[in-house]
């Protein structure tokens, strides 16, 4: 079974093909939330899937990157990349649901445990991966602020890339609960909070 058919798991209601997603139905909302969870799970899976793939041949064979450019058609360096970070950053120590860029972020520490420390705070504390790094340099967790004063690490951050993070948070926190299971107390709390948005919306 290939990929595309393991994340379609014979539905018959859509078709992934290398070339993208061919709906046949309506779907409910539950359904294309899950289709977006199977993603977002391949997404994260699939530099190590790769990393550890090279890795086989390399310590079975020796190194075997030209036949791996022949059968996936990436390129070298994106390869090595892959290799390198399956390699120093152990399964143990992986976070499921952190991009794979963040594990290259922890791959220059020596240490599994120190990894995996910093891997479980950037999940807890939101951090993107120029924040983590900044985060690794610092010893302790840098502040937003301190990575936008940075001209080496200032970028320009759009709404787009607010919401996302919004976006993250929220189905991290509904996925360890549904909401109609959250307190009274924690409800009320995060809808004063997110009445910005809605006024932010209502103005527009």
């Amino acid at each position: 079974m290939d990929t595309l058919t393991a994340l379609q798991e014979n539905d018959a209601k859509f078709t992934m093909t290398p070339k993208g997603i061919q709906f046949h139905g309506d779907l409910t909302i539950d359904e294309w939330e899950s289709i977006g969870a199977k993603l977002g799970d391949a997404e994260r899976s699939i530099g190590f899937l790769i990393g550890d793939w090279i890795n086989y041949a390399e310590e079975k064979w020796g190194e075997k990157y030209n036949d791996a450019i022949a059968v996936t058609g990436l390129e070298y360096q994106t390869l090595r990349n892959y290799a390198w970070v399956a390699k120093r950053v152990q399964l143990s120590a992986r976070a499921d649901n952190l991009p794979f860029r963040h594990h290259l972020v922890v791959a220059k520490l020596k240490d599994s445990e120190e990894q995996k420390h910093w891997l479980d705070q950037a999940e807890k504390n939101d951090l993107s991966y120029r924040r983590l790094q900044k985060s690794i340099n610092f010893g302790r967790i840098a502040t937003e602020e301190e990575v936008e004063g940075d001209p080496a690490d200032r970028g320009y951050v759009t709404y787009l890339a607010l919401l996302n993070r919004i976006r993250r948070w929220w189905a991290r926190e509904t996925q360890k609960a549904p909401v109609d299971e959250w307190d009274d107390d924690r409800r009320e709390g995060l809808k004063k909070d997110f009445k910005l948005i809605l006024d932010i919306y209502e103005a527009l």
